[in-house]
């Protein structure tokens, strides 16, 4: 244990007092925070409200359609960004003038303004359009999701709004008829209502699988590196000498892993501190609650999960003899990876389907297919242990693979390291 420690404190010391780690541990998130900031700054740029003319066959109902296109747009997440204050109304972004001249010529006049840029955008709404269900939208530009949906909804409102007038129903009546029901999702579990809400629940997995990948490529790769590094100077001939290959690989692991973690953490103590106050405000975030066991499952299926396949980035450079070799060789470990992505909205779904209690069992899968069963849905107290025991076992398997692997590899010269050679070398060599 005493060898491990050494090698540990070492391989962490001479990684974290580089200049390079300093600088990549301080400038990356705010680097990352302008490259993803800038983008929306430059389009909003000297951005002018755009001007839109509605054609209706009469000026009533031209107006009705203006009038619904900048009031506030309906829908759950509107309303609650309304609420706040943090959605910008549409009268900001739009400028509606009305046409009641719905004839060929006037069609081509608007089009030729649309074409010189005399307005963005002209909608055609006449009776015989809105009979064929079929309405004319012309622009420069393609129409967005967003924009459709605006323009579909609104008019689909006032077309019923005014088919119910006709059948002798109020304003109000036809407004309150047709103003949207609500669900109110309530998820059971154990006999009780569970708090928080999906988006919150989502959020919680999407940061785990992130973090996950990132630390995998950026820090695995540098596990990689490593063990190549000392098997290419003969530094390691001597050091077999004085530890076991258990312990230099225990001790490397540990040591280069512990960097990743200090990074890691470090990114995420800076992007709590600049995104929590905002986040916070938020209605649908707003009442976020983790829970400790939520907690104690992403701390250690992260940590398991990144030692598993740091382990597996070492297997790599201890059988190769080039970087470029071993970067050849990474698809063996990224596609566990695709593959637990691939299998995270079936758990998510459906987290107590037999595929899914079992996927969450194999190690390869359990880092993120069974946290997402924890977070939906806390799966029985045996399969969560059942999982961190495989994942422990699999772990320390690995280091001792890899150990034997690294031994006898390291001390051959001019072999390549096939599938014969490797067999060999688990079979006579002694950790």
């Amino acid at each position: 244990m005493r060898n491990i420690w050494i090698i540990l404190k070492r391989e962490y010391l001479e990684r974290v007092r580089t200049r390079s780690f300093l600088v990549l541990t301080l400038l990356l998130p705010g680097i990352m925070t302008v490259l993803m900031a800038l983008p929306a700054k430059l389009a909003t740029m000297g951005q002018k409200a755009q001007r839109l003319v509605v054609v209706a066959s009469t000026q009533q109902f031209g107006e009705k359609v203006r009038q619904q296109l900048l009031a506030a747009p309906a829908g759950d997440e509107d309303d609650e960004a309304a609420d706040t204050g943090t959605k910008q109304k549409p009268e900001d972004d739009y400028v509606i003038d009305v046409d009641a001249n719905p004839t060929e010529a006037e069609r081509a006049d608007l089009r030729d303004k649309v074409s010189t840029r005399a307005i963005d955008g002209c909608l055609w709404l006449t009776d015989d359009a809105i009979a064929s269900h079929k309405i004319v939208w012309y622009s420069r530009e393609m129409m967005g999701f967003r924009e459709r949906s605006w323009l579909s909804e609104t008019i689909s409102r006032v077309v019923e709004q005014q088919e119910l007038s006709s059948k002798g129903m109020s304003a109000e009546q036809a407004n309150q008829m047709l103003q949207p029901i609500k669900v109110q999702p309530i998820r059971i579990e154990r006999g009780r209502e569970a708090k928080g809400n999906g988006t919150g629940r989502f959020l919680e997995i999407v940061v785990m699988v992130m973090l996950l990948y990132m630390a995998v490529l950026f820090y695995g790769i540098s596990v990689m590196r490593s063990v190549l590094e000392e098997k290419t100077s003969r530094i390691i001939e001597v050091l077999l000498s004085s530890a076991s290959s258990t312990e230099l690989m225990a001790g490397k692991l540990l040591g280069v892993g512990a960097v990743g973690l200090t990074q890691i953490l470090v990114w995420v103590v800076m992007a709590g501190v600049v995104a929590l106050p905002s986040l916070a405000t938020q209605p649908s975030l707003s009442d976020l609650a983790i829970s400790p066991t939520v907690m104690a499952a992403f701390a250690l299926f992260f940590l398991l999960g990144y030692l598993l396949y740091s382990t597996m980035y070492a297997t790599i450079g201890a059988i190769t003899t080039t970087e470029q070799e071993g970067q050849q060789l990474q698809f063996l470990i990224v596609i566990p990876l695709v593959l637990s992505v691939f299998m995270l909205m079936p758990a998510i779904r459906t987290p107590d389907s037999p595929t899914m209690v079992w996927m969450s069992l194999v190690p390869f899968f359990a880092p993120i297919v069974m946290y997402a069963r924890i977070v939906v849905q806390t799966p029985p107290l045996w399969q969560i242990l059942l999982s961190l025991v495989l994942l422990i076992g699999t772990v320390a398997g690995l280091v001792v693979l890899c150990a034997r692997i690294y031994r006898i590899g390291v001390l051959i010269y001019g072999k390549r390291a096939t599938l014969p050679e490797i067999v060999k070398w688990l079979k006579y060599a002694k950790a």
